[in-house]
């Protein structure tokens, strides 16, 4: 396999579920949770309005997500080798 072929699999493998799974987060904890009023009750002090918290929500999911799917991928692939 091309390392470039490959690198777009790795991508691919990671970026798209850790996306998907960031959107299916944001849904539920943005149902139940208004960013204005966390907020407000977290840090007072940053004016930011409810489009910038979403944001920064999704972005959070994200990278928690991405983080998920990078490990499973480090320990699927990084097992041993079989020698045929």
């Amino acid at each position: 396999m091309r390392a470039s072929s490959r690198w777009l699999r790795i991508l691919g493998g990671t970026l798209w579920p850790s996306f998907l799974a960031a959107t299916a987060a944001c849904v539920v904890f943005f149902v139940n949770i208004d960013p204005e009023t966390l907020r407000m009750q977290t840090l007072p002090a940053w004016e930011i309005g409810r489009g910038t918290g979403y944001a920064i929500g999704f972005f959070m999911f994200w990278a928690v997500a991405l983080l998920s799917s990078m490990l499973t991928l480090v320990l699927i692939d990084g097992g041993p080798r079989s020698q045929s």
